[in-house]
């Protein structure tokens, strides 16, 4: 694949997208418009059926320290208790400073079964907030009422039906389906068992060495192609929170491409295709919405693109755009989730 010398890529990126937010004077001036005024596409690289175009952010940041879910749990200050239900687990952050964020589909293990988290959640310091979750352990319920972390992000199909806020069953039929493609069984029907797999992880492990070195300073995200078409998009407010959680994204979308794509020919991607694919969202409609914690989203639709972006104090802290999957509302009509601060704390 020819590749654009890195200063012709810059250029030719930062004016992709100030020719973007002229054609877009017009339509909404919001968090997610500004921050995509200031994201650079980089050209693209490719590996077994993966492309990646990296985001680079120029200018100034949303420099708040958010801390991963993972970060939290093995910090110990961020516990997660079962409800006793399928749909929702309580988050508690005992934190007085920190502030926790849980991305989409992230699995915690433990409980009386292992979820997936459904949406992303940020929950605030010295709060208590109720996160809606899928099962992915489909034959357990047994077991305490804590969670520890999970280690992964499901793989990007088993995402995108958390996203679209498929019903439960499909998410059970799309963890038998990827049992069944890496010929792995598991007695409680466990997505671990196959993202946790030596064969899976070796084949990880190679597309992480594959594009190590894209991650420059200023990353924050990236735009993602399996195959010949364009899968998806991820961008975060810095490049703290993107290396936080780099490895365990790029994991879950080239999870889908393991041993599909070995002997294929590379397609002919350039940058102007992840460009335009961004700068559609400039032309989108867009819809606040609330979350479960601290925060609110704004979800977007538009021509050939659909997502949505986790705001907080007047910033993103995390955009998603696909081009594949429409932000459904849940199933049936859901009552506010609670947010709860903490009881009050002795001083010593």
């Amino acid at each position: 694949m020819k590749r654009m010398r890195p200063a012709s890529a810059l250029v030719l990126a930062a004016l992709a997208f100030a020719l973007g937010w002229q054609m877009a004077r017009g339509q909404d001036d919001n968090e997610v418009t500004r921050l995509l005024g200031r994201l650079l596409v980089h050209a693209p690289e490719h590996f077994r059926g993966l492309t990646i175009f990296p985001l680079e952010l120029r200018g100034g940041e949303d420099d708040t320290d958010y801390t991963t879910l993972d970060d939290a749990i093995r910090g110990g200050f961020l516990r997660v208790l079962d409800t006793g239900t399928v749909e929702r687990v309580i988050m508690e952050n005992a934190s007085r400073h920190h502030w926790v964020f849980a991305l989409a589909g992230e699995v915690i293990s433990g409980g009386k079964q292992n979820r997936m988290v459904r949406e992303d959640v940020l929950i605030a310091p010295d709060t208590r907030v109720t996160v809606p979750t899928y099962c992915v352990e489909q034959r357990r319920w047994v077991g305490g009422d804590k969670f520890a972390s999970g280690r992964y992000l499901s793989n990007y199909a088993l995402r995108q039906k958390a996203m679209a806020a498929a019903p439960q069953a499909e998410v059970w039929e799309q963890v038998d389906a990827e049992q069944r493609r890496f010929r792995i069984e598991s007695a409680t029907r466990d997505y671990e068992a196959v993202a946790g797999s030596p064969a899976v992880s070796r084949e990880l492990g190679a597309y992480r060495g594959a594009f190590e070195r894209l991650w420059r300073p200023r990353i924050v995200g990236f735009v993602v192609a399996q195959g010949d078409r364009i899968a998806g998009a991820d961008a975060f407010c810095n490049p703290r929170l993107f290396h936080s959680l780099r490895d365990k994204l790029l994991d879950s979308y080239a999870f889908d491409c393991v041993g599909r794509f070995d002997r294929i020919r590379p397609p002919a991607f350039r940058q102007e295709d992840a460009r335009d694919f961004m700068a559609r969202i400039y032309s989108a409609r867009f819809h606040r919405q609330a979350t479960p914690g601290a925060g609110d989203a704004l979800a977007f639709s538009g021509t050939g693109v659909e997502g949505s972006a986790l705001l907080n104090r007047n910033a993103v802290v995390h955009l998603h755009a696909t081009p594949g999957y429409r932000i459904l509302p849940p199933p049936v009509p859901r009552p506010p989730l609670p947010i709860e601060p903490l009881p009050q704390r002795q001083e010593r």
